[in-house]
């Protein structure tokens, strides 16, 4: 081979060479950047990955969250429907509380203006339109010293204390009621009076209750003195009048027993009904007698209990003051006694003759008012008092048919 030609295919081979190094540099370098390829694809893969296993776990947490939120979400749903209900079942009771109470619950402003009044309040003060009293001033629902009363009651709850006092006041219709009142004050939260409250509680049964039970207290104690007078006065008339010692005895015992008989008949109460004139009878004989110091007309007349007994206690009362400053204190002194009915009315009349000078009392004692106002009214009736100087008489008048109503 010629020396060209060698070199000329020497330069082939080399050039070949050159191709193959290029075609292999080539080829390692785009494995090379396939590999960084591959690898930069695993690398962001892994980090897609991890992307979306962050996007996962924070969902996790979200849903998680909302879960929670979900069930604090219910239970708070369930406490204030249970609030809601608790509320609904302290508003009826207290509803049912405020129209059924018999005490008259009030709020009043600052100014003692009426704001509002429970139903039950508005029933037992007998008002059927609340609009006409609110704003009212609650003072003028109380007259005479009781208004006083009521401001001070007011000042008081002001002041931070319990007012309170009892008294007398009509209802809206006019019917006579007596109250015991309580006034406190409603603090806002700052602790200064917001409103006040104003609770009336009508007493009325427990007054007249009291009441009776002075009268019959007072009733007692004069009672008595008048039966240790009673007593004397008959042990005196006895021995005065009696021939002998015995004589006197027997009628003192006679007249004690009669007196006892007769306070046991008031005390007790236990009468059906009787007849007038027995009652008459029994009740003046105690103290003189069956005898012509006294002169009984009047027709026999069935009465009822309470009638007996309100005519016994007159007469009770009349003899006692006839034996002590009356007819009977003396040895020539007598009584006369009578009734009638004509038509609708009855009509007694208790006359006194031939006793010491009259003269009327210089004050108005229990007697009096017994025998002139109390007794009386028990029959619906009316007493009049002469204190002619010849002798007293009592006149009493009443509708026949309280002789028998019970």
């Amino acid at each position: 081979m010629p020396a060209n030609a060698s070199e000329s295919r020497i330069a082939e081979l080399e050039a070949e060479i050159r191709e193959l190094r290029r075609l292999l540099a080539a080829a390692e370098n785009r494995t090379a950047d396939d590999a960084i390829a591959s690898t930069q694809r695993s690398i962001h893969h892994a980090r897609e990955l991890t992307a979306e296993r962050e996007r996962t776990a924070a969902a996790d947490l979200r849903s998680t969250a909302e879960a929670e939120r979900a069930d604090r979400a219910e239970a708070k749903a369930s406490d204030v429907e249970a609030a809601y209900q608790a509320l609904l079942v302290d508003g009826e009771f207290n509803r049912q509380v405020l129209e059924n109470t018999t005490d008259c619950i009030i709020l009043l402003d600052l100014n003692g203006r009426l704001e509002f009044m429970s139903v039950g309040g508005m029933r037992v003060m007998e008002i059927d339109d609340f609009n006409q009293f609110r704003h009212c001033p609650w003072t003028d629902l109380w007259q005479n010293e009781q208004n006083q009363k009521a401001k001070d009651a007011l000042a008081a709850a002001l002041a931070g204390e319990v007012g309170q006092f009892e008294g007398p006041a009509n209802t809206a219709k006019g019917n006579p009621r007596w109250w015991e009142v309580i006034v406190t004050a409603i603090p806002s939260p700052d602790g200064k009076p917001h409103r006040l409250l104003s609770i009336s509680r009508d007493i009325t049964s427990r007054h007249e209750a009291e009441v009776q039970r002075r009268v019959l207290f007072d009733e007692m104690h004069h009672r008595i003195k008048n039966t240790l007078a009673n007593t004397i006065a008959i042990t005196q008339q006895s021995l005065r009048n009696a021939p002998d010692l015995k004589t006197a005895s027997t009628a003192i015992q006679e007249r004690l027993i009669a007196m006892g008989k007769a306070h046991d008949l008031l005390i007790s109460n236990q009468w059906i009904g009787a007849d007038l004139f027995s009652v008459v009878e029994a009740a003046v004989s105690a103290y003189v007698g069956k005898d012509v110091r006294m002169n009984i007309t009047g027709k026999r007349l069935q009465i009822s209990s309470r009638a007996a007994l309100t005519i016994s206690m007159l007469l009770n009362e009349l003899s006692t003051n006839a034996t002590k400053f009356g007819a009977w204190s003396n040895g020539a002194g007598h009584v006369d006694i009578s009734w009638a009915v004509k038509g609708d009315q009855f009509s007694f009349e208790w006359a006194e003759h031939d006793g010491p000078a009259v003269q009327k009392p210089a004050r108005h004692n229990f007697g009096s008012r017994l025998i002139e106002e109390i007794l009386p009214s028990a029959l619906h009736g009316k007493a009049t008092l002469f204190y002619d100087p010849k002798g007293f008489v009592f006149k009493f008048a009443a509708p026949a048919v309280a002789l028998s109503a019970d």
